[in-house]
């Protein structure tokens, strides 16, 4: 059951319609390509930013996509690729903690979709990624 609320704006966020529902995913990136860590949604969610942590092996160089995927094919045709919320996000190999934008808006991901992370590694180590994504379960 797809659900109907839909607050435009962070600050029209009601506890009646809205569960804080925050969710981490752990991935290793392989050296020198591409590598999807992907988190798939169980129910309808409200997204609102994500922290983005390396946990060890960044390069200078490599950078992020955060992107909502039919991954499955749920809605539209397996692997179609719905919306890209940072492109091209370079990391800094100098700390932890990522900068990543928060934004006053929320994007509604439905049940079944997937949110992924695209690590495109210019090095030659592995990189072990934490995503801890900002999510609110959308109750009606």
């Amino acid at each position: 059951m797809t659900t109907t609320y839909n607050p435009l704006r962070i600050m029209d966020f009601s506890k009646i319609g809205l569960n804080f529902n925050g969710n981490g995913v752990l991935g290793t990136a392989t050296a020198g390509t591409a590598t999807n860590i992907d988190f798939k949604l169980t129910e309808d969610d409200l997204i609102t930013g994500a922290s983005f942590l390396l946990l060890s092996g960044a390069n200078i160089g490599d950078y992020i996509d955060f992107q909502v995927v039919d991954r499955d094919g749920v809605y539209y045709p397996a692997g179609t690729l719905l919306s890209q919320f940072c492109t091209n996000w370079y990391v800094s190999t100098d700390k932890q903690t990522q900068d990543v934008p928060e934004i006053p808006y929320p994007a509604k991901v439905l049940s079944g979709l997937v949110l992924r992370l695209v690590y495109n590694s210019t090095g030659t180590s592995a990189v072990k990624v934490a995503v801890n994504y900002h999510l609110h379960k959308v109750m009606f």
